[in-house]
């Protein structure tokens, strides 16, 4: 391309004359783009590839530079000293592919998905570590469909995580002995390199996160888990005031709590429940989002606690649904809030009334805490200057606040006066956020259209 843009006359000669016609660079430069392309990816075939064009290219410059000799030419006729040159580079060229040949090994996307990868578990060996040895707030959700899973070779720790767009965007905390966290973090970044995909890990605790910083990792606090401890919990003073409103009107009104397995409810229940969610995520104009948000399917899960508030004729007004968060030895010590629906003319504390009634629940049963949850790219404001990652992170949920209302979600919580825990993004570089960036996009949105991608875009103005 450059020799018909810019032909000229150099030490080894002219160019004049030696690029070939147009259609012949335009064949080239597909091929070279091509095969770019696929060393980029790291494919085993653009090597090959490269290295059999390379060797082809050198060959000819062999043969032509022991033909001038053979033949005892006297001066180097025209375009000879050019295709020398040009066999020198690809020498170099070739050089650099055999060094680096390592570096292209990654198998296609095709072969991930037909063989998985060796490390792979199922969702049973995951339920089976977690209830030994216990997780975070968010390790339930490491059971629900979608996830892949890395298990460390000693078969006592794994990470699930979601592949979109050559990323692995692990899901909250490596589940395992906590001794063991910065070896299977290693361990699945390293098995991330062998699969040619990009490494992160999301909505962690701050231990995992300083897990990930021994091994030279940054981390971002990308959300804030909200805590309510229910040992002592009355719902006495000033601050309760709203919450024991929504109780009092609730009772007023015939609406009785229910906590429930929805998988065994009645089917004219479980229609209605699904016909409230139905009803919320057609008001948004964008589907229900997915990763750590889960809906009525993963409600249906019998270790899941649905709370429902019901009135005299049987119609149910709102919705809850609760996870289990277990300590050591299977012990289930905490709750996390995942659904949270409301009809649309139900009476107006509906929720403060199901997150109230579920917290003294759980409080009978035993538990320790409720989480409700960390609202996806929404924390507590702060007046220090955040860093230019955390302004792209709070730009993006900005972004997302006028559809999906993660931060006005956030505000509500605050009634229940919880305590708040940070939430990390760990990632090996920042030349990997733009690609994470999109991943996680995917991610929570992995059946938008692109016009509907369009329009979360442009929403912040609005």
């Amino acid at each position: 391309l450059v020799l018909l843009l810019f032909p000229a006359d150099g030490p080894l000669g002219s160019t004049r004359g030696a690029e070939g016609s147009a259609w012949g660079v335009a064949l080239d430069l597909v091929v070279v783009g091509l095969i770019v392309n696929g060393l980029r990816k790291g494919r085993r075939w653009a090597w090959w590839f490269a290295v059999a064009l390379a060797l082809l290219n050198i060959v000819a410059g062999v043969v032509v530079g022991s033909s001038v000799l053979v033949d005892d030419v006297l001066g180097v006729p025209e375009g000879i000293a050019l295709s020398v040159a040009a066999s020198v580079l690809w020498a170099a060229e070739l050089a650099v592919l055999v060094l680096a040949r390592r570096a292209f090994r990654a198998p296609s996307r095709r072969k991930l998905r037909r063989r998985g990868t060796p490390e792979a578990t199922g969702a049973d060996t995951a339920r089976e570590l977690l209830t030994r040895h216990g997780g975070s707030t968010l390790s339930w959700m490491t059971t629900w469909p979608n996830n892949s899973y890395f298990l460390a070779p000693d078969g006592h720790s794994f990470v699930a995580y979601q592949r979109h767009a050559g990323v692995a965007v692990a899901l909250g905390d490596p589940v395992g002995p906590p001794s063991s966290r910065a070896d299977t973090v290693r361990q699945f970044a390293a098995m991330c390199e062998r699969a040619g995909m990009v490494p992160c890990l999301f909505s962690i605790t701050t231990p995992a996160a300083s897990a990930a910083k021994k091994l030279g990792w940054q981390h971002v606090q990308v959300a804030e888990d909200t805590l309510v401890d229910l040992e002592g919990l009355e719902f006495k003073g000033k601050k309760w005031q709203d919450i024991r409103s929504a109780l009092n009107r609730g009772a007023k009104e015939g609406i009785s709590y229910r906590q429930v397995v929805l998988a065994e409810q009645p089917w004219a229940v479980r229609t209605q429940v699904r016909a409230i969610s139905d009803e919320w995520v057609g008001d948004k104009g964008l589907p229900e989002m997915g990763f750590t948000l889960g809906g009525v399917d993963e409600a249906l899960d019998p270790n899941v606690r649905v709370g429902l508030a019901v009135d005299g004729d049987g119609s149910v007004h709102g919705v809850t649904s609760w996870l289990p968060v277990h300590g050591p030895g299977g012990v289930v010590h905490g709750w996390t809030l995942d659904v949270m629906r409301r009809r649309q003319d139900a009476f107006k504390p509906v929720v403060e009334f199901l997150i109230a009634s579920s917290c003294l629940e759980f409080q009978a049963q035993g538990a320790q805490f409720v989480s409700l949850s960390g609202a996806p790219l929404a924390r507590s404001e702060s007046d220090a200057k955040p860093p230019a990652v955390e302004r792209l992170l709070d730009a993006l949920g900005a972004a997302m606040e006028p559809l999906y209302g993660f931060r006005s979600l956030h505000a509500f919580k605050t009634k229940f006066s919880p305590r708040y825990e940070p939430m990390h993004l760990a990632y090996r570089d920042e030349g990997d956020l733009p690609r994470i960036g999109i991943a996680l996009t995917r991610a929570y949105l992995p059946d938008a259209k692109t016009r509907e991608l369009v329009k979360l875009a442009t929403s912040r103005g609005h």
